[in-house]
């Protein structure tokens, strides 16, 4: 930012909420929340908030030059997102479902207010004395929660199909069609009217991800809580972190110890882990200098507020002349969220789902002008259209030999819960 004012802020968590509402009243947010998560591999901008397009790209077609054009015409800090199914756009693919939802593909817009928050210092794109003014506002909001309504949810897919597709699924893994495939489902209302900013706070307070995020554009609203990133660039490295393997959280220190340990000796979970590492290696060096491409490390099992996951981390240095946005298409869409090999597994994945994912299992985060980057993966999300009334999560799980249809199932459930709860939401 070339002109900013820091300040101080005496309760900085009522702050940020306050901020958040503040910032409702404009039709573009991102709000970026890394919630203070402890892990080292995890460090990102602690919290930012943008606020109001400047200048905005909003398009479906031809989507990552446009960004690239978008990018170095902005030369400040970007955010937005790209979407599942821009893989249209990087493979001969297609999504035939219907779009409940309506999210551009790509959408990314220069803000005109950006919020930073470090320990209890703000800091604002704007001079002395606007950054005051707008904080003094902020400040003089009155929060009023609204208590959530009692939601009943259906599935896109019955759980008998759901089942039976699993074990479709599996049939086509000894035929050799593919290794591992991540089937997701869909849980939606229709009709239904939520407050997205409440909505957001209380599943960000639940699940307390570090890689959060409140997104609103217009009348779509992304509600996030993800605890995965997709990809890292600083100068001139390279990290992800797919996420593959996943347990309850126990109600004692002593029963998570032992849920995590046995999820570190799960050999289905290892086996699902360690094939979306070699995917995404592979992706990686695809843009990456010869020999850079390392496993920093595998297996490691990471304590979340709602749930423990098997997390590996995987570095490298991006190629002399390969352009940041390259870099990104190239690993689009994450391993974690296809399966292996990727073409293949993405048409059956368009096969045997029942629903657009778009925005779910895409990527959102920021880009700066030297071209420095980070964005998660959009999952453990509540997704909600104002005008169509229309409410959607989707969760779903990697699919391979030796997965168990009930198990997967409950493990669909079990990433949906954090949601469902701060909804107080059914199935039907």
């Amino acid at each position: 930012m070339s002109q900013s004012t820091t300040v101080s802020v005496s309760d900085i968590n009522s702050f940020k909420i306050k901020a958040l509402y503040w910032a409702n009243h404009f039709k573009t947010v991102l709000l970026l929340d890394s919630n203070d998560y402890p892990h080292q591999n995890y460090q990102s901008k602690d919290w930012v908030l943008a606020v109001d397009a400047v200048e905005e790209l909003s398009c479906n077609e031809n989507a990552f030059e446009e960004l690239k054009k978008f990018q170095t015409k902005c030369k400040e800090d970007i955010f937005g997102y790209f979407s599942y199914d821009l893989k249209n756009e990087i493979e001969k693919l297609q999504s035939r479902h219907g779009d409940h939802l309506h999210f551009p593909e790509l959408y990314f817009f220069k803000p005109r207010y950006v919020f930073e928050i470090n320990g209890d210092k703000v800091t604002v794109n704007r001079n002395y004395p606007e950054t005051f003014e707008i904080i003094e506002v902020i400040n003089k909001i009155q929060v009023q929660d609204t208590e959530p309504q009692n939601i009943l949810l259906q599935q896109r897919t019955s759980k008998n199909k759901y089942l039976e597709n699993i074990g479709a699924i599996k049939q086509q893994i000894i035929d050799g069609d593919f290794y591992e495939l991540n089937y997701c489902n869909e849980f939606y209302s229709e009709g239904v009217a939520i407050n997205p900013v409440d909505t957001f706070i209380r599943l960000n307070e639940k699940a307390k991800a570090p890689f959060s995020c409140f997104f609103k554009h217009n009348d779509n609203f992304l509600l996030c809580a993800s605890p995965e990133r997709f990809l890292k660039k600083v100068g001139e490295k390279l990290t992800v972190q797919p996420i593959k393997g996943t347990i309850k959280k126990g109600i004692t220190t002593e029963e998570n110890d032992k849920l995590k340990q046995q999820l570190a000796n799960d050999v289905k979970e290892r086996a699902e882990n360690v094939m979306i590492v070699d995917l995404m290696r592979n992706d990686l060096a695809k843009s990456s200098k010869p020999g850079s491409v390392t496993v920093d490390e595998l297996f490691g099992i990471y304590e979340f507020n709602t749930v423990n996951q098997m997390v590996s981390t995987i570095s490298s240095q991006i190629k002399e002349g390969v352009h940041f946005v390259d870099a990104i298409k190239n690993a689009f869409p994450m391993g974690s969220m296809t399966g292996a090999p990727k073409i293949e597994v993405m048409k059956n994945i368009e096969a045997y789902e029942d629903f657009k994912r778009g925005l779910y299992s895409g990527a959102i985060g920021y880009i700066t002008p030297s071209g420095d980057f980070d964005f998660n993966v959009v999952i453990r999300s509540i997704f909600y259209n104002a005008i169509q009334k229309y409410l959607s999560i989707k969760a779903g799980g990697a699919i391979t030999f030796d997965s168990v249809a009930e198990k997967e199932y409950d493990e669909v459930l079990l990433k949906a819960k954090s949601m469902m709860d701060v909804l107080n939401a059914t199935i039907q």
